[in-house]
């Protein structure tokens, strides 16, 4: 893929606005895309100097990419790398749902002085039900740190083997866009609490051989015995099964309380994964629904951070004619 070059659009001045130097608002949640090119160097030029800052400061940073950019960090900084943290994005952003709860736990730590993170959610080779919800997290993020403490967080696109479609997403999920060595306010960026609802669109057409039934509450212990027996005729390992029963229990008890007393539930194989879709006439307001961490005495909102812990995907669509919840589980 052709390298790009001036993809970073300019802006007037906002509540994320830069200075001469290309520095935001010193109290302020900086959320910046970083796109770069040329592999592990042009990731270095854009994220070395960062970090040396960081450490020069004395402030905290977590670094969650892929194994190969972590690898070539950590080189770059030789000794000096025994001050960051270092996390695998592709294993803890397989389901982007997971992510903002691990960048909270970040800051909950590390609050006091200016923390920098830098993820990268968004790597070549994603599905496109992957990259769906990827943009749907970055927009998201936005929404739950906007208003909390100042911290940046730099979030690198790589244009060798990322698409336009991608690229031009990044720069509406993003205030700041950085690329060769500047960086500058996005235009396309409308502001945290003016985004598209997160819940908005409509999921993928299935494929292959679909079951579908609908239940009540007199029909959920059957449905876990079900999914059971269908995961063990797709292959899935024991543990993993178990895992996706609970996570579409979870769902299932949620469409009873809060769905109208009933719903549908889809299963059918694609490729490597299983699926499970739970529809129900209810509708989700929360934005943040499943990535906030529930507290104890939390009435709502367990069901679906459980799905997301255990499931590798989790897509959700909600509006006033209902709520579709569809997980993905790997096979192994």
């Amino acid at each position: 893929m052709a390298q790009r070059h001036g993809t970073e659009p300019t802006a007037p001045p906002s509540s994320h606005s830069l200075g001469a130097a290309g520095k935001a608002a010193p109290q302020a949640f900086r959320h910046e895309a970083l796109f770069y090119a040329g592999g592990d160097d042009g990731f270095l030029d854009g994220t070395l100097t960062l970090v040396e800052r960081a450490l020069e400061a004395d402030e905290a940073v977590l670094v969650a990419v892929g194994p190969e950019r972590s690898a070539a960090l950590k080189e770059a900084l030789a000794e000096r790398a025994e001050g960051v943290c270092f996390a695998d994005m592709h294993s803890m952003g397989r389901n982007p749902a997971r992510i903002i709860p691990i960048w909270d736990e970040f800051l909950q730590d590390h609050g006091s002085g200016h923390p920098l993170g830098i993820g990268e959610p968004v790597w070549p080779g994603r599905t496109a039900a992957e990259l769906s919800e990827c943009v749907r997290h970055e927009a998201l993020l936005n929404v739950a740190f906007d208003d909390g403490p100042a911290w940046h967080l730099l979030c690198p696109y790589d244009l060798d083997g990322l698409d336009d479609r991608v690229i031009e997403m990044a720069q509406h999920t993003h205030p700041v866009l950085a690329h060769n060595g500047a960086s500058r306010c996005s235009k396309s960026y409308a502001g945290a609490h003016e985004r598209p609802d997160a819940f908005a669109g409509a999921l993928g057409t299935p494929s292959g051989l679909i079951r579908e039934l609908d239940f009540t509450s007199e029909d959920l212990a059957g449905l876990r015995h079900f999914i059971l027996a269908w995961a063990a005729e797709e292959s899935l390992d024991r543990q993993p099964s178990e895992e996706l029963v609970l996570a579409v229990n979870e769902l299932t008890t949620n469409s009873i309380r809060y769905g109208g007393g009933r719903g549908t539930l889809r299963l059918w194989r694609e490729r490597e994964a299983l699926l499970c879709e739970v529809q129900d006439a209810g509708r989700i307001e929360a934005q943040l629904v499943g990535r906030v961490r529930p507290t104890p005495d939390a009435h709502s909102g367990r069901g679906v951070w459980i799905a997301n812990q255990l499931c590798d995907l989790v897509q959700i669509r909600s509006a006033a004619t209902g709520t579709v919840v569809r997980v993905h589980k790997a096979i192994a």
